[in-house]
């Protein structure tokens, strides 16, 4: 309830609003606890016993993750990703969870070069030879994009990319991956018109917003979670953009796995059943860039380079 200001100036008011915030403090210490009230406990209870975030990884690992597996069932509908008490990337390090996401930024920031723009990550000089162990292939600048209605779309994409290859770089330093060998036209399609760039462009946000939900909750660094959540909320914007755009322009673009939401007049954004975000492990996101292979394959022909490689 909400007073306007002048009924503060009496002293009356004043005591009539103690009152009434007594009361409900009474309420709230004789009802019955929430779930919301029961999970948040959960983990004010974890950071009492493990106040800082290297220990958090820790009590997870030992935990085999049970107690987020308990706390989050509560929570119906959250991606199973973010629940499943097996988690692979609870073994991973934060510089390993980086790299992975650094790994797809690079397919990311080639689509976009190379579609927008017909020059890849090294011809356009944002990498340096030694800073890759493969050639990029494959793709092509798609006609008549200058033209389209969305050349400002794919170019700020384009622009994001990168800026998100530089960014991670940074941030990792000395411990950054180096770009692997990539093949831009793994599926066949993405060049050939403004159509055929929107079915790929849908499908590379939509698996790069998932992987990121699937991975940062379980990075220590509060550095490095800042990071990835930074990119994570401009990718969910690309995501949301090119969907639209997708629908708008008739586009379908398949689905990559049986998780995948395709957009449609019905399913404009890609979300579950209780409007949550879709969340991947590292595993599920390597067996779609890999088009089903188990170390390599697909848009990367000899594998991902850094510490997760492997489904």
């Amino acid at each position: 309830m909400f007073l306007p200001a002048g009924s503060y100036r009496s002293k009356e008011a004043a005591l009539v609003l103690r009152r009434l915030a007594a009361r409900e403090l009474i309420e709230l210490a004789v009802a019955p606890p929430t779930n919301e009230q029961l999970i948040l406990e959960v983990f004010v209870k974890q950071d009492q016993v493990s106040p800082t975030a290297a220990n958090r990884r820790n009590f997870l690992k030992g935990a085999g993750l049970t107690g987020l597996g308990i706390a989050t069932t509560a929570i119906v509908g959250l991606p199973a990703a973010l629940t499943n008490s097996k988690v692979e990337a609870a073994a991973y390090s934060d510089v390993d969870i980086l790299n992975f996401a650094l790994n797809l930024e690079y397919l990311e920031a080639e689509f976009y070069a190379v579609s927008t723009y017909g020059s890849t990550l090294l011809k356009l000089g944002v990498i340096s030879a030694d800073d890759q162990t493969g050639p990029t292939t494959g793709g092509g600048r798609v006609p008549n994009f200058s033209s389209s209605p969305l050349a400002n779309v794919a170019t700020a994409l384009r622009t994001d990319e990168i800026d998100h290859v530089i960014y991670l770089r940074s941030a990792l330093g000395s411990a950054a991956a180096k770009k692997p060998a990539i093949n831009l036209n793994a599926l066949g399609y993405g060049y050939s018109s403004v159509s055929s760039w929107l079915k790929l462009a849908r499908q590379f946000e939509d698996v790069g917003v998932s992987a990121y939900l699937g991975a940062a909750p379980l990075i220590s660094s509060s550095a490095y979670l800042a990071a990835a959540a930074a990119i994570l909320s401009a990718e969910a914007m690309h995501s949301g953009a090119i969907r639209w755009e997708c629908i708008g322009n008739a586009v379908n673009s398949p689905a990559v796995d049986s998780l995948d939401i395709p957009p449609t007049s019905k399913a404009v954004f890609d979300l579950n059943s209780k409007a949550l975000a879709i969340a991947r492990t590292p595993s599920q996101v390597l067996n779609i860039v890999y088009a089903g292979g188990r170390s390599s394959g697909g848009f990367y022909p000899n594998g991902m380079n850094g510490g997760i490689t492997t489904q």
